[in-house]
């Protein structure tokens, strides 16, 4: 797992899931280190509203309150971004793991266990939507391959405050396997971001020219 860079603003209202008996321990020993998933994407058993062979699942829940959501009781989530949810099944010995997509009705098992569910994630390179939510971005830019970083940099550079354009920017250029890309940026964001930046920020990404 994850953790979120301390030196990046964090999101707010990630989701949080009680400590339920019924969950597997060895769920809340995982989000001990992180909320990110390394391997995000999930084979489903039929085409979802995000792919033809899968979706992802971003954020996983920390202790905490139950996540509201439309769902019924027996459906845990443990992650959730819009109208999506990944849940445990509390009906089901596994649990089994759900995904539910309330938006366009959909509701798959997609495996009968955690340990199961775990197994069949897999890593791809995040290619972002024409929308992509702020847990799309935010995990997309925590697992991103050298190839996919500048979509994710014209994203941020167009869409984010500079501030915080600049706070991701520096975090890629400290990852392995980005240098390329992320100096290329930051050659950009030289030329014609710079004086958007606070001081304390140019003093960060100055280390890098």
């Amino acid at each position: 797992m994850i953790p979120w860079p301390p030196a990046v603003t964090p999101l707010t209202a990630l989701p949080t899931i009680p400590r339920d008996p019924r969950v597997p321990e060895a769920y809340f020993a995982m989000v001990q280190t992180g909320q990110w998933p390394r391997r995000d994407f999930c084979p489903t058993p039929e085409p979802t509203s995000e792919s033809l062979t899968g979706a992802a699942i971003h954020a996983l829940a920390r202790p905490g309150p139950r996540l509201a959501s439309p769902l019924p009781d027996h459906l845990l989530p443990f992650a959730a971004d819009g109208a999506r949810y990944w849940c445990f099944d509390l009906t089901t010995p596994g649990p089994a793991i759900r995904y539910i997509d309330w938006e366009v009705d959909q509701w798959l098992t997609v495996a009968d266990s955690f340990a199961q569910f775990l197994n069949q994630l897999k890593w791809v390179t995040p290619i972002l939507t024409a929308a992509p939510t702020a847990q799309e971005f935010a995990h997309a830019a925590l697992i991103t391959d050298a190839a996919a970083l500048p979509a994710l940099c014209d994203y941020a550079r167009t869409t984010f405050a500079a501030e915080h354009y600049g706070e991701w920017l520096a975090y890629w250029l400290t990852q392995p396997g980005l240098a390329g890309p992320a100096q290329a940026e930051l050659d950009f964001a030289r030329q014609f971001r710079w004086a958007a930046f606070s001081p304390a920020l140019r003093q960060r990404l100055a280390a890098w020219l």
